[in-house]
């Protein structure tokens, strides 16, 4: 066991993947561990799930919306840091035309429309990220170790100035949570018989148990047609299917998450590294805004909105292609240089690192 895991009894964890992308410890490459069948009636017996998602309220003892002042674990200065300016989305406009003329709207009236309109998910917003590298959570009723764990603090400010507020330490609010697992990857699986109960199921299973069924769940099962005479041959095998769960997404092309708090679960097969992603309305509109600028595709906002990040990359990295031979050959035509935008200059833009 890791030192300093914990045991949660009252697990209200949250998960991210996270924007920043906080440095977490370096892991040296080993070969995988050898892991050994669990049989479905090995597992644990879970109560059955609640009939309503029951988003999380917190972590760890603290309540999404705490005062990163109100930590005194975690390091003095973040691992991580992020940020992001967005104009917002309009969400309604109301116009009260009080004009008599035969157009009955007038300049003013729709320019103090403008000026009324609300707009959510509009400002500055900064995401920082800790982690204490000996420090794990295990799940309490799987036993599933989760580690590295990640506490993210987000903060929002009313701004046309890149200038960090003074009450910052006030606005800076406890909204996410990134916790890492290994499970079995795909190689291993393939040596297993194919009721085996892999770590991602008991994580799976868990969440599910503890917070109701993700969106759009079903339970999936297989039936095996014997022939009444003749020897049964071996069964064709294909690979396992890992979907990406998400509980309480926003709507589609959505600002936030509706609820106080949004869970994803998702995998890399091939690696077997699972990321279970806890997140408040606070940090979906950090990644929104994340999104609407040049660090796009953002690969927080591909994982709360469960895209392909790889398509995504792949679709930006040929736009700025086509961009750059577009201004070389304007610039050829004008006989001038082409000139690069400094967020266009490398890839590693695209990871979403780059500050506005």
């Amino acid at each position: 066991m890791l030192p300093g895991v914990r045991t949660l009894f009252c697990l209200t964890v949250a998960l991210c993947a996270s924007v920043a992308n906080a440095e977490l410890p370096a892991v040296a490459p080993t070969p995988p561990a050898p892991v050994s069948y669990m049989a479905p009636e090995q597992a644990v017996k879970l109560p059955p799930p609640p009939r309503r998602y029951a988003a999380p309220s917190g972590f760890g003892g603290h309540r999404w919306g705490e005062a990163r002042t109100a930590f005194t674990g975690l390091p003095d200065k973040p691992q991580g840091i992020g940020a992001a300016w967005s104009q917002g989305k309009v969400t309604s406009i109301d116009i009260d035309c009080r004009s008599a003329g035969p157009q009955r709207c007038s300049v003013n009236d729709f320019l103090l429309a403008a000026w009324k309109q609300r707009v959510d998910g509009g400002g500055f917003f900064a995401l920082s990220e800790y982690y204490v590298e000996t420090q794990g959570f295990k799940l309490p009723r799987t036993g599933v170790v989760m580690w590295p764990v990640v506490y993210q603090f987000c903060a929002n400010w009313q701004s046309h100035f890149k200038e960090v507020p003074k009450d910052f330490e006030k606005l800076n609010k406890f909204c996410g949570m990134r916790l890492l697992f290994q499970t079995e990857t795909l190689a291993q699986l393939s040596e297993l018989p194919e009721d085996h109960v892999s770590r991602y199921d008991l994580v799976l299973s868990e969440l599910i148990s503890r917070y109701g069924k993700p969106a759009n769940f079903t339970w999936r099962g297989q039936v095996t047609i014997e022939p009444v005479n003749g020897p049964v041959g071996a069964a064709s095998r294909g690979k396992r299917k890992f979907d990406t769960w998400r509980w309480c997404p926003a709507p589609r092309d959505g600002l936030m998450t509706r609820c106080p708090a949004s869970i994803v679960l998702t995998l890399d097969p091939e690696q077997g590294r699972g990321i279970v992603l806890f997140s408040t309305p606070e940090l979906w509109q950090y990644a929104a805004a994340r999104e609407d600028g040049p660090a796009q595709p953002d690969a927080l906002y591909t994982l709360l909105h469960a895209l392909s990040l790889k398509n995504r990359t792949a679709y930006a990295q040929r736009e700025e292609q086509r961009y750059r031979a577009e201004q070389g050959a304007a610039a050829a035509n004008a006989g001038a240089q082409p000139t690069i935008p400094a967020a266009l200059e490398t890839s590693e833009n695209y990871s979403g690192n780059a500050n506005p």
